[in-house]
């Protein structure tokens, strides 16, 4: 019985204080998606999961020489390029590393959880009753 809703639950049902609805085999609550991930939206998740990790290592592995290019390019030359270009360049390179490193690692948890049958819910819980 949900305290929240004061309904019956099916097991791996969680109540999402943030949409007042229980969700089955809830996840978590994604700000990202605007709307609680569980069991009809995962698959989705982990399609965009992939595709954005993809999409920053395409970005990373294209983008290699351009950057490599900037930062070897001289200062006191008068044809080198302007350094705003080469900062929005640099600039960009580097977001774009940080942004696939993490989604990249969150996009693996996500595979670790799902091949040991967890959600993330259940995997704080566990991991809170370990210690």
């Amino acid at each position: 019985m949900c305290q929240r809703c004061l309904r019956t639950k099916p097991d791996r049902c969680h109540h999402c204080s943030q949409c007042n609805v229980c969700v089955l085999k809830m996840d978590h609550h994604c700000p990202w998606v605007a709307n609680c991930i569980g069991f009809n939206n995962y698959k989705y998740f982990l399609n965009m999961l992939f595709y954005a990790s993809m999409t920053c290592i395409l970005i990373i592995l294209t983008t290699n020489k351009l950057v490599k290019t900037v930062l070897d390019q001289p200062s006191s030359d008068g044809s080198s390029l302007d350094y705003r270009i080469a900062y929005f360049i640099v600039t960009s390179y580097v977001l774009a590393c940080v942004f696939g490193f993490i989604i990249t690692g969150f996009f693996t948890f996500h595979l670790w959880l799902i091949k040991n049958q967890y959600t993330t819910i259940e995997f704080c819980e566990k991991r809170g009753s370990d210690e």
